[in-house]
């Protein structure tokens, strides 16, 4: 801006002030280009500041929700494990019963044939 518009910025300090202002679209108003050129260089900056900004919202965003999901997906692996074993342990438990039961019938039947 200082190079296109050096009467409304006499100093890069100036120039890099209202650059800021626009770039974060705060724009205060108490230094603006008033040559055409240099309100064209601030639309396109103004353009691109908010599509950063945009960018930038939708980046962090993006990662937010997968990283969200990718726990949420982890917790029902575990949970769906957690599931699995029980079922597993229960079929476990049930085998012993029965063989249990094999057992104690087959001592019935031999006290029974004796």
């Amino acid at each position: 801006m200082r190079i296109v518009d050096e009467h409304d910025f006499p100093t890069v300090g100036l120039a890099a002030w209202w650059t800021l202002q626009t770039i974060t679209t705060v724009g205060y108003g108490d230094v603006v280009p008033t040559t055409d050129l240099g309100r064209i260089i601030g639309s396109v900056e103004l353009v691109l500041g908010i599509s950063f900004i945009t960018f930038l919202t939708a980046g962090v965003t993006s990662t937010v929700i997968q990283r969200s999901a990718q726990r949420a997906q982890e917790s029902e692996s575990a949970q769906r494990q957690r599931d699995l074993q029980t079922i597993v342990d229960a079929l476990d438990r049930t085998r012993h019963a029965i063989a249990d039961l094999d057992k104690r019938l087959d001592s019935i039947e031999s006290r029974l044939a004796s």
